[in-house]
């Protein structure tokens, strides 16, 4: 039984010499009377690539933040339904660099209890751990820089569904937010059959970092031709890409290949008998 916490994400706004004063929430859902022992740890937060996998290990100039901060009560005990309040504080030095830092609260759990009757002594326990994500920016000279390296749309899909990518860059000094907005329009109309206008996809670049990302339209047709654009908003940049895509799946492709190829043979034997014609005339 993993415990409950909230929120998953602290955005913070900090000043270099001022303490930050935060707190994290903790619920043990369990409903058959396990305790939960809890440990908070602070831990550096970054990504191993473009993918984004995260990486709770590797400290580096954007992660200092987590030698600032102090967990009021890093370890204990949830009962049953308990809720607990756990405080912690960040003491920005004097000397902190402006700019993003980021960190992350590893919130570790091990449950105990029994399973069965009370005499059979089944002891059951299990270990899980939720990450909290810290976004911080520091007062001072920030630099916001990034570079969309790509936009990408497909103009041939062989079969479903239909994906576009793109790949981003953050060359400044602190996270930058990036909205995805996919619009798909039919070869003759400018009414849209899809887009996540409503609920883009969004995420968060750190410094030092590139991001690779996709949409995808689940719900592809098996056959069509398309108006595609992608709509990339990172920072002060909005860059929109346009394409003219087709979605063939490969046996479709495979039997017009067939018929060309059908033709091509058709045509070329026609040529032959007209010159086997001309040649018994002479």
């Amino acid at each position: 039984m993993a415990v409950a916490v909230s929120p998953g994400a602290i955005n913070m706004e900090l000043s270099p010499g001022e303490i930050f004063e935060g707190e994290i929430k903790l619920l043990n859902p369990s409903l058959d009377d396990k305790s939960l022992n809890y440990t908070i740890k602070p831990a550096p937060m970054t990504f191993e690539d473009e993918f984004y996998d995260l990486d709770f290990e590797d400290k580096t100039d954007y992660s200092q933040i987590v030698d600032w901060i102090e967990v009021e009560e890093p370890t204990g005990t949830l009962f049953e339904h308990e809720e607990k309040i756990i405080k912690f504080r960040v003491n920005v030095p004097e000397d902190a660099p402006a700019g993003g830092q980021y960190a992350s609260f590893l919130v570790s759990t091990n449950s105990s209890g029994s399973a069965g009757s009370e005499s059979s002594g089944v002891s059951i326990k299990s270990r899980s751990q939720i990450a909290v994500l810290l976004y911080s920016t520091v007062a001072g000279e920030t630099r916001i820089e990034g570079k969309v390296l790509e936009n990408n749309i497909s103009g041939f899909y062989l079969g479903r569904p239909i994906t576009t990518s793109s790949f981003l860059s953050n060359t400044g000094n602190v996270h930058i937010p990036a909205t995805y907005t996919l619009r798909i329009f039919p070869l003759f109309s400018d009414e849209e059959i899809y887009t996540n206008e409503e609920s883009p996809i969004k995420n968060t670049v750190i410094p030092g970092t590139r991001l690779f990302s996709e949409q995808t339209w689940d719900e592809t047709p098996k056959l069509g031709i398309f108006r595609i654009e992608q709509e990339i908003d990172f920072g002060d940049l909005i860059t929109v890409e346009k394409r003219l895509s087709v979605v063939c799946p490969i046996w479709f492709l495979v039997l017009v290949l067939a018929f060309l190829a059908s033709l091509i043979l058709a045509a070329i034997e026609r040529g032959l008998k007209r010159k086997k014609k001309k040649g018994k005339k002479k």
